[in-house]
């Protein structure tokens, strides 16, 4: 009889996951997806070393955290690869064109659940400021996508320094140093759906512009297809998660 299939429900809401009473954080807060970061992310790399995270029993001695082979440890922690923008008061243009969407279409892409497919774990550390998830949020011309995330660390791979997040990913070498080549960190983190077949290039939502212009959208139209793209994104993401899980316990 085969070892039952962990515990893993891929439409869970993290943010009914133990709540605190202010400023709710379910990147901090929820043990569901502390523990589903854990059981999704350590397994064997390309290299033969094993990517495996430790929970620390207190949260203050950090979140997950990867013990590399000479002994030093890696702290990692959770966040979105989503945004709906609801919160941002610029540019003019997307607020513009988030007011200006019917009440069907805000109630579908105004606060969608925050599931497992809409999350990533990143390396973090006090002297590299910022990080990774704090620039691709920060700097306009990636405005928290993870299309144009993508772009930058395919880019990283090739050697090329001409995106807005270089410096920060140059920064965090170490962690993409891990992974043997573009096509393993796609891999590993099940952003297949997210790139074309060869892994040569990124399935942007919106044309890219070579990082002239600002990364949110800039119509009623173009928010759509963005916020299209990213459900659609969460959907596939999620299923490769539930099969990978299948898969493993079997």
């Amino acid at each position: 009889m085969p070892p039952a299939e962990p515990d893993f429900d891929d439409g869970f809401n993290f943010e009914t996951d133990q709540p605190r009473a202010t400023r709710p954080d379910a990147d901090s807060d929820s043990p569901t997806l502390r523990r589903y970061h854990q059981l999704l992310w350590s397994k064997p790399l390309r290299s033969g070393n094993v990517f495996a995270l430790e929970a620390p029993a207190t949260r203050r001695e950090g979140y997950l955290i990867y013990t590399d082979a000479s002994g030093d440890q890696h702290w990692f922690g959770s966040d979105a690869i989503t945004n709906s923008y609801t919160g941002w008061l610029r540019p003019k243009a997307l607020v513009d064109s988030i007011a200006a969407l019917s009440s069907e279409q805000k109630t579908r892409y105004l606060n969608p659940p925050y599931t497992v497919g809409s999350t990533m774990i990143w390396l973090v550390r006090p002297k590299d400021r910022p990080t990774i998830n704090q620039a691709r949020g920060t700097r306009s011309a990636i405005a928290d996508r993870m299309d144009l995330t993508l772009e930058c660390i395919r880019r990283h791979y090739q050697g090329q320094e001409d995106s807005p997040l270089a410096d920060v990913l140059a920064a965090y070498e170490d962690f993409f140093a891990l992974f043997e080549g573009f096509d393993e960190f796609v891999t590993f983190f099940h952003f297949q759906d997210l790139v074309t077949p060869d892994y040569e290039k990124v399935r942007f939502y919106v044309p890219l512009e070579d990082f002239a212009r600002t990364g949110t959208p800039r119509t009623v139209d173009e928010y759509v297809t963005c916020m299209e793209a990213t459900l659609s994104l969460i959907k596939q993401r999620q299923r490769r998660m539930r099969a990978w899980i299948a898969n493993t316990a079997s």
